[in-house]
């Protein structure tokens, strides 16, 4: 009986999603994304907390590393989201908020700042023996200015993020599990409910 409930549930969960279903590639890298944004955050506010010494040094490094690979992974966001409009594996309109674009600017923003700031700081180092590259004059006396809008945007996107947490459930609580047959009669007439809020 259990079984069956734990497929009923999992059914209607995915026809609630439907036909506005992002594909699975898309879905992998929204949530890498997250994880890695959430754990940046928390890592930089404890790193800032402690200080100085051993740890702290050890979760700049980190911070470093996790911000670099944070940048390849937007980039690689944006360049599939792109291929995959071109193909038509993304429907038109679907993750298209005001929200998302400011999210994908934070997202480029707050690791450009944070690159040039450890630029300007000398402390390119990663792991691996790797230096990540120098996109701001060493010594030119802005780290301090430099990492201090990297915090505030980085701010601003847990703020925003939140938003955009907000509007995914609003879009899952207002758009219900509906018959085929209900959605193919709404697939049949233009519809003016906002896409899924998945950028």
């Amino acid at each position: 009986m259990t079984t069956w409930l734990r497929f009923s549930a999992a059914m209607a969960r995915r026809r609630r999603v439907g036909e506005h279903d992002f594909p699975l590639l898309a879905k992998v890298l929204h949530w890498s994304t997250a994880a890695l944004v959430l754990t940046m955050f928390c890592v930089g506010v404890l790193m800032k907390q402690i200080g100085s010494g051993a740890c702290a040094d050890a979760l700049m490094t980190f911070h470093k590393t996790a911000g670099f690979l944070l940048l390849i992974l937007v980039a690689a966001r944006i360049t599939y989201r792109i291929l995959a409009r071109l193909i038509g594996r993304w429907a038109r309109g679907a993750g298209d908020r005001a929200v998302h674009r400011v999210l994908y600017v934070l997202l480029v923003a707050i690791p450009l700042l944070g690159l040039a700031g450890v630029s300007d700081f000398g402390a390119r180092e990663i792991y691996g023996g790797i230096s990540l590259p120098e996109i701001w004059p060493k010594g030119a006396g802005h780290a301090d200015l430099l990492f201090l809008g990297h915090a505030i945007l980085a701010f601003a996107l847990v703020g925003l993020v939140a938003v955009h947490i907000c509007l995914a459930l609003d879009d899952y609580i207002q758009h219900p599990a509906q018959p085929a047959a209900a959605k193919k009669a709404a697939a049949a007439k233009p519809s003016s409910i906002l896409q899924p809020d998945m950028p």
